[in-house]
């Protein structure tokens, strides 16, 4: 999706993310559940693109495992924050998230009977901010941290797209719950609904990765921004990468 979200309202993960009100009541503590082993390795496809107006990451999945998963999507849970900070001391906060769904497929069994499972052909997870050049002169600093929680689970009902996305309306057991107008994402929401339920979501082996962008307007090396490619029991590798702005 290439259209740009006003900044100040809704800044966030595309294909999607759902606005909460700030000094809301903090999200349920999510739910651990247990299920066959297995690991999740987040693959940057290419460099990100860093401004001063946002930036662009996109990402690739592989998941791995000895065991038949018997799930068949990769669920993700976003949470982002942003914050503004104002010459006059003001600072305002902004709070974004959001469930999602990419279907998996079995791609195949090596020697060793490990299974590999990936996305379907040619579906990309692509995180992108921008609209930041848009600010007010007043905002001298702003911040933008963003955690994403992926997982196996199975999803039913849902209105999945050709490529195989789709949005959901909560996780199973509600810790993130999304809320996006129609004027968000509009042609995946003009073409689909948001609909479905997640079910045997395997959270104990759940992997999450983060990334951190931060502008000092005229400040010397900005903006800066790093992506940490992974952290948990089923994260492969956890390489953090930091990115200079490029045109």
């Amino acid at each position: 999706m290439n259209k740009l979200i006003p900044i100040l309202l809704l800044l966030g993960l595309l294909p999607g993310c759902a606005l909460f009100s700030v000094g809301a009541d903090a999200p349920p503590a999510r739910l651990v559940q247990t299920s066959e082993p297995y690991q999740v390795h987040v693959r940057p496809i290419g460099p990100a693109r860093v401004s001063e107006d946002g930036f662009e990451a996109r990402f690739d999945f592989h998941v791995f495992s000895p065991f038949d998963l018997q799930r068949n999507a990769l669920v993700q849970e976003l949470r982002q924050t942003m914050t503004l900070a104002h010459a006059d001391g003001k600072v305002e906060t902004r709070s974004l998230s959001l469930v999602e769904a990419f279907k998996l497929q079995l791609l195949a069994v090596d020697d060793n009977g490990m299974r590999h499972y990936a996305l379907l052909p040619g579906q990309r997870d692509r995180h992108a901010a921008a609209g930041l050049r848009g600010l007010p002169a007043s905002v001298e600093r702003i911040e933008i941290r963003r955690e994403v929680f992926a997982y196996v689970a199975n999803v039913a009902g849902a209105d999945f797209s050709p490529a195989g996305f789709a949005h959901l309306p909560t996780s199973e057991d509600g810790a993130v719950k999304s809320s996006v107008g129609r004027d968000f994402n509009q042609r995946y929401q003009q073409a689909h609904q948001t609909r479905g339920h997640v079910v045997q979501s395997a959270t104990a082996w759940g992997m999450t990765y983060r990334m951190s962008y931060l502008l000092r307007r005229g400040g010397p090396g900005m903006p800066q921004f790093i992506v940490d490619h992974g952290s948990g029991v089923g994260a492969v590798g956890t390489p953090v990468v930091r990115y200079a702005a490029s045109r």
